[in-house]
């Protein structure tokens, strides 16, 4: 459940402060329009005014500063759009909430976030909360995941996809290309390299040559501390002069680039090898299960789009909106709260 109310709440369920204006609300040049607010759509059948998409895209922008285009008032509309329809539906489907299950709900979330109970009531305090309507607002957040989990079904990856997707892929994320085990220091001071290199010679351990009290610290520019991979490519391009080099044996001070000197120690040959799929098999489930949960969550949202009754009042604002069209909804925003029925605006 984690992950679809996460994704949900992502994708397009915003705040239960965004408001749909009733004439209560607005006038002057919001939206950066002569008229003042205005209605620029409808959806099922109430009035989404100027005032309201220009606020919510500049929370968006989060102070960018950049000049706002038809596809920002887009991306708004559709925002608007998803958070009435779906706040529509919960309400039409007549899913409910016990008291009880409030309760316990309020209980794992004070035990999760506070030290005690005392805490959690000087919390609501401070904010100016009452309990009667955190008790409320959280008994729509369980129905709203009560309605997005039986609308989205369950999500799941068989063993036959899992060993698929490996069978195709596993030449291109699985398999290791040989190459070495290997420390790299880099200095813009050739000197400095030399010494490190003259510590290595004389038999000294490759993190007690980069700590030496004769090396400048401020000319290093690179330094692996544990033996990183490099594979053969490598030693044929940037770092040839290593290429020959015994395992254990410090390199000679070869020059990188302008200003970039190297040395190097190889430590350990490492063959060719292809990573069995038991090994990574979880982890290309998860994979995979994040994808699907992605598509299920595109889908829903696509049917809430498709579903709402919109009728555009400003169509100049809105020049690629069309009944069927594809969500631009960025699904990977992180937004700040999850929205309650919107139809008390």
């Amino acid at each position: 459940m984690r992950w679809i109310m996460g994704v949900i709440a992502a994708a397009f369920i915003l705040s239960s402060f965004l408001m749909y204006d009733s004439g209560s609300r607005g006038s002057g040049s919001r939206g950066g329009d002569a008229r003042g607010d205005y209605a620029v759509a409808e959806i099922n059948g109430r009035r989404v005014m100027i005032s309201t998409l220009y606020e919510n895209i500049l929370r968006r922008m989060d102070g960018s500063g950049r000049e706002l285009t038809s596809m920002d008032y887009q991306v708004a509309l559709e925002e608007q759009i998803i958070e009435h329809q779906l706040a529509r539906e919960i309400r039409d489907s007549g899913i409910t909430v016990t008291d009880a299950e409030v309760d316990q709900a309020m209980r794992e979330y004070i035990d999760m976030v506070f030290p005690t109970r005392e805490s959690f009531f000087r919390h609501l305090e401070r904010t100016g909360v009452k309990i009667d309507d955190y008790r409320m607002d959280l008994a729509q957040q369980i129905i709203r995941q009560r309605f997005v989990e039986e609308s989205l079904g369950a999500v799941t990856v068989t063993e036959e996809d899992a060993m698929e997707f490996y069978e195709a892929v596993k030449n291109l994320f699985f398999r290791q290309s040989p190459g070495y085990m290997a420390n790299l220091a880099r200095f813009s001071s050739e000197e400095e390299a030399g010494k490190v290199r003259a510590l290595l010679a004389d038999g000294r351990p490759w993190n007690e040559a980069m700590s030496h009290d004769a090396v400048t610290s401020s000319d290093i520019i690179y330094v692996t501390e544990e033996p990183v991979f490099f594979s053969d490519m490598a030693f044929d391009d940037r770092l040839s002069p290593m290429k020959y080099i015994d395992i254990g044996v410090a390199s000679a001070v070869f020059e990188m680039a302008s200003d970039d000197f190297a040395v190097g120690v190889k430590s350990e040959r490492i063959e060719e090898q292809l990573t069995e799929y038991d090994t990574v098999s979880a982890d290309i489930r998860a994979l995979m299960q994040q994808q699907k949960e992605h598509e299920a969550v595109r889908d829903f949202s696509i049917g809430l789009l498709g579903r709402a009754n919109v009728v555009i009042l400003a169509p100049s604002l809105f020049p690629t909106f069309e009944p069927d069209f594809q969500p631009l909804v960025d699904d990977t925003e992180d937004t700040s709260a999850v929205g309650a029925d919107s139809d008390s605006e």
